[in-house]
């Protein structure tokens, strides 16, 4: 029944599996092409899946496109290059303006345009177009060849539900970092208040460590004249004692403080606090995205520092096993 529904050579839903395999084989390319380039492993793209939407929309238009001149290299390469820098062009101005920022930046290559597209990226889609036409093409429309329909439906239902869902809370994530960016905007006077205020805190506490130190010095020599001394001994005793509890109290405002500054690094206020998980991820997984906004550095190094303080946490942990 479901054959009756074709675009091109496939049906509708061999369409919709080769889109997402190779939204997947994106993935795999993009990551693995930026883990060497990096020398550690990266999970790339706009969601946290092993997908890429950009990958699948651009490989999917080429084999609807290109396949009728499947034979020909030159009609393939010019389709995939021409093909591939507009739909990048078109996807990084669009997720620029509604999420303000882009997930890759061309700006330092020659022969850009504006940091979306530049010559080196559309001759590497040209190229790639081939590599897909003649090797990987051939493999993916293999995949489903004899499918029932039961196993389309199964599949595909799994597959987009996981899909669909990662998009919308990606979409959520880069809408949340972008009011992010504007709290950051909002609140920058205070930043810069919480942090003088936090350095001059510490130094007022290190005033109170080194009263501390003289106080127990001083109570030292009240315990060698013990017998003739015993009031100023208890005099130094309650120095101590409001000393050591101012100290506290500087230490307990310095936390807060410090809290406070975090928070307002993550781009948060009193009604919205750190960042979710969903949103750090997105940062640490797009390292090279880059955005107008000032406040964009702020936010990368806040995930990227919350990311090295579990990962000294964890090394703790296992040293002290």
């Amino acid at each position: 029944m479901y054959a009756m529904y074709y675009i091109g050579q496939y049906t509708f839903l061999q369409w919709a599996v080769i889109f997402i395999a190779y939204c997947i084989f994106g993935w795999f390319f993009e990551s693995a092409y930026c883990s060497l380039k990096s020398g550690h492993l990266q999970n790339r793209g706009f969601c946290h899946g092993p997908w890429i939407p950009i990958y699948g929309s651009g490989a999917t238009l080429l084999v609807l496109l290109a396949g009728p001149f499947r034979t020909n290299h030159l009609a393939v390469f010019l389709i995939g290059a021409f093909g591939g820098s507009a739909l990048e062009l078109l996807t990084g101005w669009t997720m620029e303006k509604l999420f303000g920022m882009r997930w890759w930046d061309y700006s330092q290559n020659a022969f850009n345009f504006h940091g979306y597209i530049c010559l080196y990226a559309s001759l590497s889609w040209g190229f790639l177009a081939l590599l897909i036409m003649d090797y990987v093409h051939p493999v993916v429309e293999s995949i489903s060849q004899n499918w029932s329909y039961l196993t389309f439906i199964v599949i595909n239902t799994m597959l987009y539900t996981l899909f669909i869902e990662d998009i919308i809370l990606s979409a959520i994530s880069a809408m949340d970092l972008k009011k992010r960016l504007q709290s950051l905007a909002e609140n920058s006077e205070e930043i810069q208040r919480l942090r003088s205020s936090i350095q001059d805190a510490y130094s007022r506490l290190e005033d109170a460590k080194r009263e501390i130190d003289a106080g127990f010095e001083a109570m030292q020599d009240v315990r060698k004249n013990e017998g003739n001394v015993a009031v100023a001994k208890a005099a130094v005793k309650e120095t101590l004692r409001a000393v050591r509890s101012g100290a506290s109290a500087a230490e307990e405002r310095i936390r807060g403080m410090e809290r406070r500054l975090n928070v307002l690094l993550d781009g948060g206020d009193d009604n919205v606090g750190y960042m979710s998980w969903w949103t750090k991820t997105m940062l640490r997984n797009n390292p090279d995205a880059v955005s107008k906004n000032p406040g964009f550095g702020l936010l990368k190094a806040a995930a990227l520092r919350r990311q090295g303080k579990k990962k000294k946490s964890e090394e703790n942990e296992k040293n002290a096993k």
